[in-house]
C-alpha cells in the first residue's frame, strides 16, 4: 500500500488527476484487451508496456488502437503506467469494418487472459441476446475471473435497444453504458432488464483516441466507455493494493457503484430504472478517506469539471468522466429516440486536430460473422494435423478428449436437400438417424459422410463439430459410420474422440461450435455390458460387481459430464475410458465392500519435462460403516500432454479418515 505521504502533493484541483497519483498511474496493474491488434508503435502508445498473447499476423486494427489508447495512451490515456496485454480476436476488412467472434472464441480470450496474470479484462465489444445468459463455456470463463479476482468489464452495445447483451449481461461482468459531456445517458445504450440494473454509465461521447498510421480521432459509443472504466479501476485497484486479492472484482464493483451518481432513466412503456454515473470526485475521496489517513489538506477546491491534459504533441481533451452531483437526477429519454440505433459513422467523428481525420469506429458483435457460410476461418490459426505430427508442435494446440454420443448435421438447405434425395424422395428422411445410419451403411454409400457434419452430443445438446482432415480421413470418415450405426441399431451407449480444435462450425439452426480435427487412435465407442463382459467375463453379467462397475461408467458420463477441454477434464475422461485400470480398482474395491463416492482430478506436484501430468482419485467408502470406516482412495497419473492422454507410473491406493 502507498504511505501516505506520497500523497501529499497529489490534491490538486482535478480529482481524475487525484486518482492517478494515488494509484501511481495503474503500475502494476495488468489489463487485458480482447479487441481487434494494437498499433504498438502508435506515438500515443509507444511508451505502454503492451504484450501480445500470439504472434499478430494480421495488421493492427482503428478499434483495439482506440481502445488501448483510451486506457493508457500518452494525454488521452487513463492509467498510462498499466500494462496492456493484447488478445485479439476482432479484425477488420479492406474496408476498414470490424468483424467480430463467436462466444467459444471469447470464452478462450477470457480465460487466456485470467491465466497470464491479468487483473482487469476489458471487452468492447457486445452481440445482442434474448435472455443474457450465454454459452456455458462463456459462463464458465467469467466465473473463473471472479473465483480469482479478475474484473471483467464489458460495453452493453450501441443497437439503442431494450434487449440484453454479450457479455455485458452476464453475472459478475461490469456492463458499461456512454454518457455524453453532460452526463445524459447517450441513445444508442441497450437497456435490457438485467442492463438496466447493472448499468455504469462512463463518457462515451467525443472521445479522443489514437488509431493506426499515427493518426488521432474522436469517437463516441459504449465501446469507448468501457475501457475509461477499466482504466479507473486500475487505479482504484492499485491504490487499494488489492490486486490478486480473490475478493478484488467484488470490492471495485462495490466502490464503483457506492460512488456513483444515481440517475432515473425513464422510457416509454417501461417503468422507471435507477442507472448510476461514474463519479470520479466522490471516488477519490471514498478512497483517499478509507485508504489514506489522515486525508491531508486540499491546496486549492475541488473543482466539479475537468481539466484538460496535454499530451506532448496535440492537445486532447481527457475524456469527461467527473460528475459532481450526488444527487438523484431524473433524466427522461424519448422512447422513439432511444429505439433508434445510433450510426457511429464518420459523421459523427470530429477531428481533434488538423492533423489527425475522424475514423468511423463501430461497437464489436461477438457472434459469428459467416451469415452464409455454415465454416468460417477460426479466430487464430491452427496448423492442420497432417502437418503437427511432432508431439511437442501438438502440445501447443488447443486439445480435446470427449466423451458423449455421436450425431450429425447438414448445415445448409442444399446438403439437407441432396440427402433427402439419395435417400429416395419420398421414402428417405434424413432426420432419422435411423434411416441415415443405415442409409449409409448400405453398398458404397459411406462416401457420402463428408457431406454431413459429424457432431459429439452431450445430452442431445452438440458440443462439438468432428471434421477428418488428416492423412487417415477416409477411415475415420468409416469409423464415425460405424458408430452411427451401432448406436442406433446395436445399443451402443457411449463415443470418445480425441483430437485437436481446428475451427468453428455452423449447424443447421444457427448454432457455432467448435470443430475436432480427431485422432484415429483416439475414437472409440462402447456398450457398458461389453465392458463389463471383457473386464470380469460372461458370467458376471447381472451380478452385483457388474452392476457397479456400470454405474461407474455412467456417473461419469452423467454427474461429470464436461466438454473434455480443460486438462483436468480430459484426464477424468481417459479415467473413465481406461477399462484396465478401472478394473484393477474395481476388483479391489469389490472386494472390500466399497462404493465410489467422488471422482477428482489435481495437478500432480510431480512432473515430467514439457508435460503436464494430473493426478486422478478416486474415493471411496463402505456405506455399511460410513462413520467408523476409514474411505479409500485410489491415485494414478495421467499425462494429457499429447492429444492422446497416457497413464504414467502405476496405480497407488490408501486408506484416509
Amino acid at each position: 500500500m502507498m504511505h501516505p505521504s506520497n500523497t501529499r502533493h497529489a490534491l490538486l484541483d482535478n480529482p481524475l488527476s487525484d486518482l492517478q497519483q494515488l494509484g501511481i498511474n495503474g503500475e502494476g496493474i495488468k489489463i487485458g484487451i480482447i479487441d481487434g491488434a494494437i498499433d504498438c508503435q502508435h506515438p500515443i502508445l509507444n511508451h505502454l508496456n503492451i504484450e501480445c498473447f500470439s504472434a499478430q499476423t494480421g495488421k493492427s486494427t482503428s478499434h483495439g488502437t482506440a481502445v488501448g489508447s483510451i486506457i493508457g495512451g500518452k494525454g488521452v490515456g487513463i492509467a498510462p503506467a498499466s500494462t496492456l496485454l493484447s488478445i485479439p480476436v476482432f479484425h477488420e476488412d479492406e474496408r476498414g469494418n470490424i468483424h467480430g467472434c463467436s462466444e467459444r472464441t471469447l470464452a478462450k480470450a477470457i480465460r487466456d487472459a485470467r491465466l497470464n496474470g491479468c487483473h482487469i479484462i476489458n471487452i468492447s465489444g457486445a452481440s445482442l441476446s434474448i435472455n443474457g445468459q450465454g454459452t456455458d463455456e462463456l459462463r464458465k470463463a467469467i466465473d473463473d475471473c471472479e473465483k480469482d479476482g479478475v474484473l471483467v468489464i464489458a460495453a452493453v452495445g450501441n443497437e439503442g435497444r431494450n434487449s440484453e447483451s454479450l457479455p455485458a449481461s452476464m453475472d459478475f461482468v461490469l456492463a458499461v453504458g456512454a454518457c455524453d459531456k453532460e452526463g445524459f445517458p447517450a441513445s444508442f445504450n441497450n437497456y435490457g432488464i438485467k442492463l438496466r440494473n447493472k448499468m455504469l454509465l462512463a463518457s462515451g461521447v467525443s472521445i479522443p483516441v489514437a488509431t493506426p498510421n499515427y493518426d488521432l480521432s474522436v469517437v463516441s459509443g459504449s465501446s469507448f466507455s468501457a475501457p475509461v472504466v477499466s482504466a479507473v479501476s486500475a487505479l482504484v485497484m492499485r491504490a487499494m493494493n488489492v490486486a490478486n486479492d480473490s475478493r478484488a472484482s467484488k470490492m471495485i464493483r462495490d466502490v464503483l457503484f457506492n460512488t456513483a451518481t444515481p440517475l432515473v432513466l425513464s422510457t416509454a412503456g417501461n417503468r422507471d430504472s435507477v442507472v448510476y454515473r461514474l463519479n470520479i470526485q466522490k471516488l477519490f475521496r471514498q478512497i483517499a478517506q478509507e485508504f489514506y489517513h489522515p486525508l491531508p489538506k486540499r491546496i486549492t477546491t475541488m473543482s466539479t469539471e475537468e481539466k484538460m491534459v496535454e499530451p506532448a504533441a496535440v492537445e486532447l481533451l481527457v475524456p469527461s468522466i467527473i460528475d459532481a452531483q450526488q444527487d438523484v437526477q431524473n433524466v427522461e429519454l424519448d422512447d422513439d429516440e432511444v429505439l433508434a440505433p445510433s450510426s457511429l459513422s464518420q459523421e459523427a467523428s470530429v477531428p481533434s486536430s488538423a492533423s489527425s481525420h475522424a475514423t468511423g469506429l463501430s461497437l464489436s458483435k461477438i457472434s459469428d460473422p459467416a451469415a452464409n457460410h455454415y465454416v468460417h476461418a477460426p479466430a487464430r490459426r491452427v496448423m492442420p494435423q497432417s502437418s503437427a505430427l511432432d508431439a511437442r508442435t501438438i502440445r501447443d494446440q488447443e486439445k480435446v478428449f470427449v466423451i458423449g454420443q455421436v450425431g450429425y448435421d447438414f448445415g445448409t438447405e442444399a446438403r439437407l436437400d441432396y440427402f433427402t434425395q439419395v435417400m429416395g424422395n419420398k421414402s428417405g428422411y434424413p432426420f432419422d438417424p435411423v434411416q441415415m445410419a443405415e442409409h449409409l451403411n448400405t453398398g458404397d454409400n459411406a462416401e457420402q459422410s463428408n457431406a454431413l457434419i459429424w457432431t459429439l452430443k452431450i445430452d442431445g445438446i452438440p458440443v462439438y463439430a468432428i471434421k477428418p482432415d488428416a492423412q487417415f480421413a477416409v477411415l475415420e470418415y468409416a469409423r464415425l459410420v460405424e458408430f452411427l450405426y451401432e448406436q442406433e441399431t446395436k445399443g451402443v451407449e457411449r463415443v470418445s474422440i480425441a483430437g485437436v480444435i481446428s475451427g468453428e462450425t455452423r449447424l443447421f439452426n444457427g448454432q457455432v461450435i467448435p470443430t475436432i480435427s480427431p485422432v484415429l487412435r483416439g475414437m472409440f465407442n462402447w456398450e457398458s455390458q461389453d465392458i463389463s463382459k471383457m473386464l470380469m467375463g460372461e458370467s458376471a453379467v447381472g451380478t452385483p460387481k457388474s452392476k457397479e462397475l456400470i454405474n461407474f461408467i455412467n456417473r461419469i458420463y452423467y454427474e461429470l459430464r464436461n466438454r473434455g477441454y480443460e486438462s483436468n477434464e480430459r484426464a477424468i475422461n481417459y479415467a473413465a475410458t481406461n477399462a484396465y485400470q478401472m478394473k484393477e480398482i474395481f476388483d479391489d474395491a469389490f472386494a472390500e465392500g466399497l462404493f465410489l463416492n467422488k471422482i477428482s482430478a489435481e495437478r500432480s506436484p510431480v512432473s515430467r519435462p514439457e508435460s503436464d501430468c494430473w493426478d486422478v482419485v478416486l474415493e471411496f467408502f463402505n456405506p455399511k460403516e460410513r462413520l467408523t470406516a476409514a474411505r479409500k482412495l485410489y491415485r494414478y497419473t495421467v499425462d494429457v500432454s499429447d492429444v492422446m492422454p497416457v497413464t504414467v507410473g502405476t496405480l497407488r491406493s490408501w486408506h484416509a479418515y
